[in-house]
């Protein structure tokens, strides 16, 4: 009897394992069904630290694919990506250009054309600065004002979000980070507008800028966009970003890129 028991205590123990395992080989199985080309198009928008491509290679970089390696991870699907615009991406969603656009921010007029898993993480909005006097910056109702220049990514959710609540400032509207960080620069803009992370990436890298989050703080989940006729691939992923956010996989990702802002003096 004691053999037997200890045998017992020994097999329950393994079942924890025996169960992560068939669990990880039953999702594999389910998404081959689910895409039987074995491939994933992925929207990629040339924005960093979300997407970046490195030019010589074609390859992307950033937390998007780092993510979607962490979705993909012992499966047999191929990830290709599709160069595309955060301002033209529901229609690239919708022609079938790419299956999926990670970093995608949920909007009630998104959420009209596309559908959208659970949050894959989330980030503060807030302005970029290059001026000395960064206090004018500090709320959003003293931001709002016909003086005050803000430059902006043509389809973020500083446009679709921010724009509409900020409607005495005057905005310029631009199709990409290099762009609207060129408008800052030139001075063209007082500002740039954009996400909290993308704001301390400049930081890290140009060792220049004050960051302000402006009051009331604003806080947006983002998720992964997809076309509106695809539920079993919306749970499938769904299912996938839940377990990697048990584990500290996103956690560990988004960690990755969020870097303490340095400002200048």
């Amino acid at each position: 009897m004691k053999f037997f028991t200890t045998h017992l205590l020994s097999a329950l123990v393994l079942i924890p394992g025996i169960f992560f395992t068939q669990a990880a080989a039953n999702a594999a199985d389910e998404i081959n069904t689910i895409l039987p080309d074995h491939i994933i198009r992925v929207g990629a928008v040339n924005a960093p630290p979300w997407y970046q491509k490195d030019l010589l290679t074609n390859q992307w970089t950033g937390l998007v694919p780092d993510v979607v390696q962490a979705i993909f991870k012992n499966s047999d699907i191929t990830i290709e990506y599709v160069d595309t615009q955060w301002g033209t991406a529901v229609a690239g969603l919708q022609s079938n250009r790419f299956d999926i656009l990670g970093g995608f921010n949920k909007t009630p007029e998104r959420a009209k054309a596309a559908d959208f898993t659970r949050p894959m993480g989330s980030h503060q909005m807030g302005v970029l600065t290059l001026a000395k006097e960064a206090q004018k910056f500090a709320s959003w109702d003293t931001i709002n004002n016909q003086q005050t220049k803000l430059a902006a990514i043509d389809g973020s959710a500083a446009v679709t979000l921010l724009q509409p609540q900020l409607d005495k400032a005057q905005w310029i509207i631009v199709p990409d980070s290099d762009n609207m960080q060129l408008q800052m620069e030139s001075g063209r803009a007082d500002a740039i507008v954009t996400n909290d992370i993308q704001m301390s990436q400049y930081i890290q890298k140009r060792h220049q800028g004050t960051m302000v989050i402006p009051q009331p703080v604003k806080e947006q989940p983002t998720n992964i966009g997809l076309r509106k006729d695809r539920p079993q691939l919306q749970a499938w992923l769904d299912g996938r970003l839940e377990q990697l956010d048990k584990d500290g996989t996103l956690k560990s990702i988004w960690k990755k890129y969020t870097h303490p802002a340095n400002p200048s003096s």
